[in-house]
C-alpha cells in the first residue's frame, strides 16, 4: 500500500479514536470535542428572575386584624381632648384607609414621637411609607412594630417586602420566615419567603418554602415554576424536570415552562426528552433564537443529524451574528459529510467573530475530513490537509493549551508527509494533557513515519502500559 493511502487509512482511524474521546473540554467543562470538531454546549438554563417583584405585594391594610378605631368626638360643649399619639394614630388610620398616605406619615411621626412604644403607630407608619415607596423609612417602624408585637404577621411581613424591595434578601427571608410562623395558611406568604430565600442563595430553604406554597394552594403557577428552578439552581435535575413538567402543565402556553423543561433534561443528557421540550417551546414561540439554538443541540446529541440542521439554520435567521450556532451547525455538517457547507457555515461565523477558537478548530475537522472523503487528485487533498493545518494552528494561536487542536494539527501534518513537525505537534498535545492516548498514538506512528523506529516503540510501550486496547491498534502499523 502506498504511503498517501496508508496514511488516509490512519487518518480514518484516528478521526474514530477521536470520537471516542467525547467530552474534551473546549470553551464549557460540558463541550463536546468529537471527530466531527466542536460542539458548543448552550448555557445551562437561563434563569429568570421570580414572577413577583423583588417583594410580595404589600397586603392591604383592610387585612390586619385589628380594625382601626375612628378618634372620639367629644360631646357638645365639652372641650376636645388633647392630642395624643392614640388620636394621632387612629386619625392616620382613617387618612390610611382614604389612601392619603403623606398626610398619614406626618400625624404618625408625630405619634411615635409622642409614645415610642406605641406598636400599632409604628405599623402604620412603616405601612404607610411602604405605601409611598419610601421603602428605607419603612424598615426602622416596621422593625419597632415587630418588637413590639412579636405576634403581628403583618409587621413581619411588610417588614420582609420593604427589606426585600431594597436587595436585603437575606434579612428579608428571615422577616418573611417570622411572619410564616404566625401565619401558617397563606400561600402567598410562603411563596414571598421562597423567593427571597432563592436569592439569598438558600436553594434548599427556598425548595421547602415553594412546596409548602403548593401545599396550600397546589394550582400556583408561579410558585410551581420557581420549585423547579430552585431545584435546577441545586442541581436536583431530576426534581426540577418533573416540577418543570408540572409548572407546564398548569400553564401549557408557557414557552419558558417548555425550555427550562428542555434544560433540565439536557443535564441529565436525556437529549431525545429535551428536543422534545425544546420543540413545544418554539411552537409557542418560534421567534426566539435560543430556543432554536438548544433545539439544535439535543438533537444533535441525539444523532438526529438533518433535523438539527433545520434548527440551527433557523436560529441563525433569528440571530444572523449567533457565532456558537454556527460553529455546532458546521458540526452537524461535518456529522453529514457536508462539508462544503461547513466550510461556508464557518467562514461567515469568522467573519463575525475572528478570535473564535471553536470555529478555526470545526474547520480545520472540515478541511481534514473533507481531505479523506470521497476521490479527488493528491494536489487537491494535499491543499486541503494544508488548510485543516493551517486553522488548527489559529486555534491554537487563539487558545495556546488545547491539546485537541494540537493532536490534530498533528495529523493533518502526518498526513501531509511533514512527521517530525507532526511529532512536535503531538508531544505539545501530551505536555498540555500527560494522560491523552490519542496523542500518544499519533506520536508513535509519527515517530515511526519519521524514521524513529526506537521512539515509535518506546512510546508503544507507554500507550500498551496506560490503554492495552488502543495499543493493539498501533502496534501493526509501527512493527
Amino acid at each position: 500500500m502506498k504511503r498517501g493511502q496508508t496514511a488516509l487509512r490512519l487518518l480514518t482511524a484516528l478521526l474514530s479514536a477521536v470520537a471516542a474521546a467525547a467530552g474534551a473540554a473546549v470553551a464549557q467543562q460540558s463541550d463536546l470535542t468529537s471527530s466531527a470538531g466542536v460542539f458548543v454546549d448552550p448555557p445551562s438554563a437561563r434563569r429568570r428572575a421570580p414572577r413577583t417583584p423583588s417583594a410580595a405585594p404589600a397586603r392591604s391594610y383592610a387585612t390586619r386584624r385589628r380594625a382601626a378605631r375612628p378618634a372620639a368626638t367629644p360631646a357638645p360643649g365639652r372641650r376636645a381632648p388633647a392630642v395624643t399619639a392614640e388620636s394621632l394614630n387612629a386619625k392616620a388610620e382613617a387618612a390610611i384607609a382614604a389612601g392619603r398616605f403623606a398626610e398619614a406619615v406626618e400625624a404618625l411621626k408625630e405619634a411615635v414621637r409622642l409614645k415610642p412604644d406605641l406598636a400599632g403607630a409604628n405599623y402604620n407608619l412603616g405601612f404607610a411609607h411602604f405605601s409611598l415607596g419610601n421603602f428605607t423609612e419603612a424598615v426602622a417602624p416596621l422593625q419597632k412594630a415587630s418588637q413590639l408585637d412579636p405576634r403581628d404577621e403583618d409587621a413581619f411581613y411588610h417588614l420582609g417586602a420593604a427589606y426585600a424591595k431594597l436587595g436585603r434578601h437575606a434579612e428579608a427571608a428571615s422577616a418573611y420566615e417570622a411572619a410564616s410562623r404566625l401565619d401558617t395558611k397563606d400561600a402567598e406568604l410562603f411563596y414571598a419567603l421562597g423567593v427571597e430565600q432563592e436569592r439569598a442563595g438558600n436553594s434548599e430553604r427556598a425548595v421547602a418554602a415553594f412546596r409548602e406554597a403548593l401545599r396550600l394552594k397546589p394550582d400556583y403557577a408561579e410558585a410551581q415554576f420557581d420549585l423547579a428552578d430552585a431545584l435546577y439552581a441545586k442541581a436536583d435535575y431530576a426534581e426540577a424536570a418533573k416540577a418543570y413538567e408540572q409548572a407546564a402543565r398548569l400553564n401549557p402556553l408557557s414557552a419558558e415552562a417548555h425550555s427550562n423543561l428542555g434544560d433540565a433534561y439536557r443535564a441529565l443528557k436525556r437529549f431525545p426528552e429535551a428536543a422534545a421540550a425544546y420543540k413545544e417551546a418554539a411552537r409557542i414561540n418560534p421567534s426566539d433564537a435560543d430556543v432554536q439554538y438548544d433545539l439544535g443541540y439535543s438533537l444533535g446529541r441525539a444523532a438526529r443529524w438533518q433535523e438539527a440542521a433545520s434548527a440551527f439554520e433557523q436560529a441563525i435567521r433569528l440571530k444572523p451574528d449567533h457565532v456558537d450556532a454556527h460553529v455546532n451547525l458546521a458540526w452537524v455538517y461535518n456529522n453529514s459529510n457536508r462539508y462544503q457547507e461547513s466550510e461556508r457555515v464557518l467562514r461567515q461565523a469568522l467573519a463575525l467573530k475572528p478570535d473564535a477558537p471553536a470555529a478555526h478548530f470545526n474547520l480545520g475537522m472540515a478541511y481534514s475530513r473533507w481531505g479523506q472523503s470521497g476521490k479527488m487528485k493528491d494536489a487537491e487533498k494535499k491543499s486541503l490537509f494544508q488548510r485543516a493545518v493551517g486553522s488548527f494552528r489559529e486555534a491554537i494561536r487563539l487558545r495556546p493549551d488545547w491539546a485537541e487542536a494540537h493532536n490534530n494539527m498533528g495529523v493533518a501534518l502526518g498526513i501531509s508527509g511533514l512527521f517530525k513537525e507532526a511529532v512536535a505537534a503531538h508531544q505539545e498535545a501530551l505536555r498540555i494533557k500527560p494522560d491523552y492516548h490519542f496523542a500518544l498514538f499519533n506520536l508513535a506512528y509519527a515517530y515511526r513515519k519519521a524514521g524513529d523506529k526506537k521512539k515509535a516503540m518506546e512510546s508503544y510501550e507507554r500507550l500498551k502500559a496506560a490503554s492495552p486496547d488502543l495499543a493493539a491498534k498501533l502496534y501493526p502499523l509501527i512493527k
